[in-house]
């Protein structure tokens, strides 16, 4: 939720409502990633048909994710080997070891959640003094 509103749309409306701003999103977030040379999480807004950008950092992934992106980013040429083998951290190589369970696998629903409050809420938060 950003902005108080619960459900933003998928970026291919963007592209069908404002092509030429999803052109420019593209580009920026394209020279980002480059620059940066990580994969980026950014938000942006759009006031009156403009693209303002927010903010970006480097996005967060999964162990086999950071792989992935690694792999990918050396057959870009955008990193060596060696960076790429420095960028995974000892922790994600841990859960590579682990037993998981396999995506292609039938599986069937235990048990479903509620899904998050819809609106967004005001008022103070309080919590418990923490006790000497």
């Amino acid at each position: 939720m950003v902005a108080g509103v619960p459900h933003a749309r998928a970026i291919s409306h963007l592209k069908k409502d404002m092509p030429a701003v999803y052109k420019e999103l593209v580009e920026i977030t394209g020279r980002l990633e480059k620059q940066r040379r990580d994969v980026q999480d950014f938000e942006f807004t759009i006031q009156d048909g403009q693209l303002f950008m927010l903010q970006t950092r480097n996005g967060k992934r999964t162990a086999q994710a950071a792989v992935k992106f690694a792999v990918d980013m050396v057959k870009e040429k955008l990193i060596t080997k060696e960076e790429a083998i420095r960028r995974i951290e000892p922790a994600q190589i841990n859960q590579l070891l682990h037993n998981r369970i396999d995506p292609a696998s039938k599986t069937s629903v235990l048990h479903q959640g509620l899904p998050p409050a819809r609106e967004p809420r005001r008022g103070a938060s309080y919590s418990r003094p923490t006790m000497p």
